[in-house]
Protein backbone atom coordinates (compact mmCIF):
# COMPACT_ATOMS: atom_id res chain seq x y z
CA UNK A 1 0.00 0.00 0.00
CA UNK A 2 2.88 2.37 0.73
CA UNK A 3 4.27 1.89 -2.76
CA UNK A 4 0.88 2.54 -4.35
CA UNK A 5 0.38 5.67 -2.23
CA UNK A 6 3.78 7.01 -3.26
CA UNK A 7 3.01 6.23 -6.89
CA UNK A 8 -0.26 8.20 -6.66
CA UNK A 9 1.15 11.15 -4.71
CA UNK A 10 4.50 11.64 -6.44
CA UNK A 11 4.49 14.35 -9.10
CA UNK A 12 8.14 13.94 -10.01
CA UNK A 13 9.85 15.37 -6.94
CA UNK A 14 9.14 12.64 -4.42
CA UNK A 15 6.75 12.79 -1.49
CA UNK A 16 7.12 13.19 2.24
CA UNK A 17 6.52 10.36 4.66
CA UNK A 18 3.89 12.51 6.35
CA UNK A 19 1.95 12.79 3.06
CA UNK A 20 2.04 9.01 2.68
CA UNK A 21 0.96 8.50 6.30
CA UNK A 22 -1.89 10.96 5.88
CA UNK A 23 -3.11 9.30 2.67
CA UNK A 24 -3.05 5.84 4.24
CA UNK A 25 -4.25 7.04 7.66
CA UNK A 26 -1.34 5.40 9.45
CA UNK A 27 1.29 6.68 11.88
CA UNK A 28 4.27 8.47 10.27
CA UNK A 29 6.72 6.36 12.30
CA UNK A 30 5.33 3.23 10.65
CA UNK A 31 5.90 4.80 7.23
CA UNK A 32 9.49 5.64 8.21
CA UNK A 33 10.20 2.07 9.34
CA UNK A 34 8.63 0.52 6.27
CA UNK A 35 10.25 2.89 3.79
CA UNK A 36 13.66 2.02 5.22
CA UNK A 37 12.94 -1.65 4.54
CA UNK A 38 11.61 -0.88 1.06
CA UNK A 39 14.74 1.15 0.34
CA UNK A 40 16.90 -1.84 1.31
CA UNK A 41 14.87 -3.90 -1.16
CA UNK A 42 15.70 -1.26 -3.81
CA UNK A 43 12.04 -0.38 -4.29
CA UNK A 44 12.32 3.18 -2.93
CA UNK A 45 14.79 6.03 -3.05
CA UNK A 46 14.90 8.43 -0.11
CA UNK A 47 16.60 11.79 -0.66
CA UNK A 48 16.87 14.91 1.44
CA UNK A 49 14.29 17.55 0.59
CA UNK A 50 15.83 20.55 -1.20
CA UNK A 51 13.44 22.88 0.67
CA UNK A 52 14.16 21.54 4.16
CA UNK A 53 17.07 19.23 4.97
CA UNK A 54 15.18 17.81 7.97
CA UNK A 55 12.76 16.00 5.66
CA UNK A 56 13.17 13.17 3.18
CA UNK A 57 11.49 12.91 -0.19
CA UNK A 58 10.49 9.37 -1.08
CA UNK A 59 10.16 8.14 -4.65
CA UNK A 60 9.77 4.82 -6.43
CA UNK A 61 12.70 3.20 -8.16
CA UNK A 62 12.47 1.76 -11.66
CA UNK A 63 12.40 -1.69 -10.07
CA UNK A 64 9.29 -0.73 -8.08
CA UNK A 65 7.61 0.80 -11.13
CA UNK A 66 8.26 -2.40 -13.11
CA UNK A 67 6.76 -4.52 -10.31
CA UNK A 68 3.68 -2.28 -10.10
CA UNK A 69 3.21 -2.56 -13.87
CA UNK A 70 3.39 -6.37 -13.68
CA UNK A 71 0.89 -6.45 -10.83
CA UNK A 72 -1.48 -4.12 -12.69
CA UNK A 73 -1.41 -6.43 -15.70
CA UNK A 74 -2.20 -9.43 -13.49
CA UNK A 75 -5.00 -7.51 -11.77
CA UNK A 76 -6.59 -6.63 -15.13
CA UNK A 77 -6.44 -10.28 -16.19
CA UNK A 78 -8.01 -11.43 -12.92
CA UNK A 79 -10.77 -8.81 -13.15
CA UNK A 80 -11.48 -9.84 -16.73
CA UNK A 81 -11.83 -13.45 -15.59
CA UNK A 82 -14.04 -12.64 -12.60
CA UNK A 83 -16.20 -9.90 -14.09
CA UNK A 84 -15.90 -10.62 -17.80
CA UNK A 85 -19.47 -11.89 -18.15
CA UNK A 86 -20.99 -8.84 -16.44
CA UNK A 87 -21.89 -5.72 -18.33
CA UNK A 88 -21.62 -2.26 -16.74
CA UNK A 89 -25.26 -2.24 -15.64
CA UNK A 90 -24.86 -5.61 -13.90
CA UNK A 91 -21.67 -4.46 -12.16
CA UNK A 92 -23.43 -1.30 -10.98
CA UNK A 93 -26.30 -3.37 -9.60
CA UNK A 94 -23.88 -5.74 -7.87
CA UNK A 95 -21.90 -2.85 -6.32
CA UNK A 96 -25.11 -1.27 -4.98
CA UNK A 97 -26.25 -4.56 -3.45
CA UNK A 98 -22.84 -5.18 -1.85
CA UNK A 99 -22.77 -1.64 -0.46
CA UNK A 100 -26.21 -2.18 1.02
CA UNK A 101 -25.12 -5.44 2.64
CA UNK A 102 -22.01 -3.75 4.09
CA UNK A 103 -24.10 -0.87 5.50
CA UNK A 104 -26.66 -3.26 7.00
CA UNK A 105 -23.86 -5.38 8.50
CA UNK A 106 -22.42 -2.32 10.25
CA UNK A 107 -25.89 -1.41 11.55
CA UNK A 108 -26.47 -4.96 12.81
CA UNK A 109 -23.10 -4.91 14.55
CA UNK A 110 -23.94 -1.61 16.26
CA UNK A 111 -27.31 -2.95 17.38
CA UNK A 112 -25.65 -6.07 18.73
CA UNK A 113 -23.07 -4.02 20.63
CA UNK A 114 -25.72 -1.91 22.39
CA UNK A 115 -28.00 -4.85 23.12
CA UNK A 116 -30.85 -4.12 20.71
CA UNK A 117 -30.50 -7.51 19.05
Amino acid sequence: MILMAIDELDQGRGVSGIAVATKLRIHPAFVTNQTKKLEQMELLARTTSPEDARFLQISLTQKARAEITKLAQKRRAIYATIFGDLDEQSLDYLNKRLSSIAKNSRLASQKLNIGLV
